[in-house]
């Protein structure tokens, strides 16, 4: 399916046409953004059918097809290298303000239009929705070459979803969830000052993360951020959260308390919570700390 927006709508819809490539894929099973949990992500047979996908981190795919001059296309993949169907790519006009083509990618994860015969150069991003515990996520989609190209010329864009990694299209962002916490900063067995980068999280999954993969224990040095102290990079799932205070003083370590922020909930030993959605394409819990 397609689209334009903005001004160019009426005047170039005649001139683009978006073709469902045709063929079937073995015997894969197509992604589908509307399913939850591990049945979601098809079958065993479906990574080697789809014959361009990357690893389990969703490690980049080889390119689709040759560059067709004038035209656009591509393939969207799950982090196994299975087709998504119904993610939205984006093709964004770069002369004209807010006259993009958007695009759906077919039960095969592709998608190809033609595009206006003018002098202009364009942008691909892609996105697409999941359901995870109960929540809707958007996900941005690793681009196979993030740099725009000339419509004239044609381009091939793949995505790829990433659970983890640096995004392509936004620097210093990551396709992982954040992990904010707040402590005072004041420690009360001796009134001594409370570094927040003393503080060591560690997250233990809770059943699979959200592309039905087995997820890890993640114990890692937190980083000062724009949103305050995190751990950022987390791929999206269900996790035990602990916390402690490491100061450095002779090894010494003291347990701290934890509740997830604004929540209304009692400190405990432990939370087990999900990443909620922030904004569009952001994933965060925010946590508060005590001794």
């Amino acid at each position: 399916m397609y689209g334009f927006r903005g001004p160019l709508r009426r005047a170039l819809a005649a001139s683009v046409a978006v073709l469902a490539l045709g063929g079937a894929l073995g015997a894969c099973s197509p992604f589908e953004d509307d399913k939850d949990g591990a049945g979601s992500t098809g079958t065993g047979s479906a990574a080697a059918s789809a014959g361009s996908g990357g690893d389990a981190k969703g490690g980049p795919q080889e390119p689709s097809g040759k560059v067709e001059a004038g035209w656009v296309k591509g393939r969207v993949v799950d982090t196994q290298g299975r087709p998504i169907k119904g993610a939205e790519v984006v093709v964004d006009n770069q002369l004209l303000y807010d006259s993009n083509l958007v695009l759906t990618t077919d039960a095969n994860g592709e998608y190809r239009a033609e595009l206006p015969p003018i002098a202009a150069t364009y942008a691909v991003t892609a996105s697409f929705k999941k359901t995870y515990e109960n929540n809707k996520y958007t996900f941005a989609l690793q681009a196979s070459d993030p740099e725009p190209f000339v419509g004239k010329t044609g381009a091939v864009r793949d995505f790829t979803w990433q659970l983890t990694g640096e995004r392509a299209d936004m620097p210093d962002s990551f396709h992982g969830a954040t992990v904010v916490y707040y402590l005072s900063p004041t420690n009360p067995v001796d009134d001594s000052y409370a570094d927040s980068a003393n503080v060591r999280l560690t997250l233990t999954p809770v059943g699979p993360l959200v592309d039905g993969s087995t997820g890890k224990t993640i114990e890692r040095k937190p980083e000062n951020t724009g949103d305050g102290w995190a751990v950022r990079d987390v791929p999206v799932g269900k996790y035990k959260i602990t916390a402690k205070f490491a100061d450095g003083a002779g090894g010494r370590t003291q347990p701290l308390e934890v509740r997830i922020r604004n929540g209304g909930g009692s400190f405990a030993a432990e939370v087990t919570t999900v990443f909620k959605p922030e904004l569009t394409d952001r994933q965060m819990v925010s946590l508060e700390l005590q001794f």
